[in-house]
């Protein structure tokens, strides 16, 4: 027997979602090895020495050996760290490719059994796509960039104050970061392949399940179903200044780094106890729009427009989340959750 459509989006945004991240977690352990705390000593050392030689962080720096002493060893911890990086991140990340690709598949069988009501024989997982291994493989592109730009930063020129130091410094723990989010863009691209195979093997539609907390670019796209070898449209977003004219379709999430949206496998003929899936998924991203549900790195004006563009543009909104945006729409802020 079909599950309701909240047990639908639960197994896929929080069970499923879970696994993924984990295993994103499991391979960034493996690539940066500490070098988050590796980073924070550096700077530490590097003020000492800084203190020691000119009295303090906001003392600058006077000319000479001694300066340049404490430049070079800025500049070869930073290349040694990040060297050490850029030499392991691309295999290990490369050696998660089959493991995300199994995961998508096993995921997609296990969604379908629970949408259906049957049980389904999971499909072969697919051989890894050149396209795959050359994105994983980047990852040390991405590291050797942020070491020339950390090194630009940390030239004997352009150094005179401790702040120009934790700026060179600072571009360099960037990296981290960025290896973190491209491990977190190839393995949920492959999560995503691995899936596609179960699209492709059971159902005649695909709905796109966006994260509970998602960004307004991928909450337009929650709960829109396409055929099962059609593209999603291009250019979406609950906010008007961030729409984009698209020529071509988006195949599939992730639709920005750290999107962990997913595509599942969908047929008209499933039915769900309570209201349909799409739809469901549609009533939470009307809901996390009325409520102001953003994340940080999205400001309150853009979750103001997209309240705003809510109201302009769905005439069936479930009352409570109506109310919450109109209020914010008059007050410029979002009520406190109840």
């Amino acid at each position: 027997m079909p599950y309701s459509s909240d047990h639908l989006r639960s197994l896929v945004q929080d069970d499923h979602t879970d696994e993924v991240i984990d295993l994103e977690n499991q391979l960034a352990g493996r690539a940066l090895l500490g070098s988050d705390r590796a980073f924070e000593e550096l700077i530490r050392r590097i003020l000492t020495a800084w203190t020691k030689a000119f009295g303090g962080p906001t003392q600058r720096a006077l000319p000479g050996d001694v300066l340049r002493r404490i430049i070079d060893t800025a500049r070869s911890s930073v290349r040694r760290l990040l060297d050490d990086i850029a030499g392991r991140a691309p295999g290990i990340l490369e050696d998660g490719l089959g493991p995300a690709l199994a995961m998508g598949v096993r995921q997609g069988t296990e969604f379908v059994r629970a949408a259906s009501g049957r049980r389904r024989r999971e499909p072969a997982v697919p051989s890894i796509a050149r396209r795959l291994r050359d994105e994983a493989r980047r990852v040390r592109e991405v590291v050797i960039d942020r070491r020339d730009r950390a090194l630009h930063l940390l030239h004997p020129d352009r150094v005179a104050l401790w702040s120009h130091l934790l700026n060179g410094l600072g571009a360099a723990r960037a990296a981290i970061a960025a290896v973190r989010a491209h491990i977190a863009w190839v393995i949920n691209s492959a999560v995503h392949e691995g899936v596609d195979v179960v699209v492709q093997a059971t159902a005649r539609m695909r709905v796109w399940v966006s994260e509970a907390d998602a960004c307004v670019r991928c909450l337009a796209y929650t709960g829109r179903v396409v055929k099962a070898d059609a593209p999603f449209p291009g250019g979406l977003s609950w906010d008007p200044r961030q729409r984009r004219t698209a020529t071509g379709g988006v195949d599939g999430p992730p639709l920005h780094a750290h999107c962990r949206c997913r595509v599942v496998p969908w047929d008209e003929s499933w039915t769900t106890s309570g209201v349909p899936f799409p739809l469901a998924l549609q009533r939470e991203a009307h809901r996390s729009i009325g409520y102001g549900n953003g994340r940080p790195s999205e400001s309150r004006a853009v979750r103001l427009r997209a309240a705003r563009e809510l109201l302009r543009t769905v005439d069936d909104l479930l009352p409570a989340v109506e109310d919450r945006a109109r209020t914010a729409i008059r007050t410029g802020r979002f009520p406190a959750a109840a």
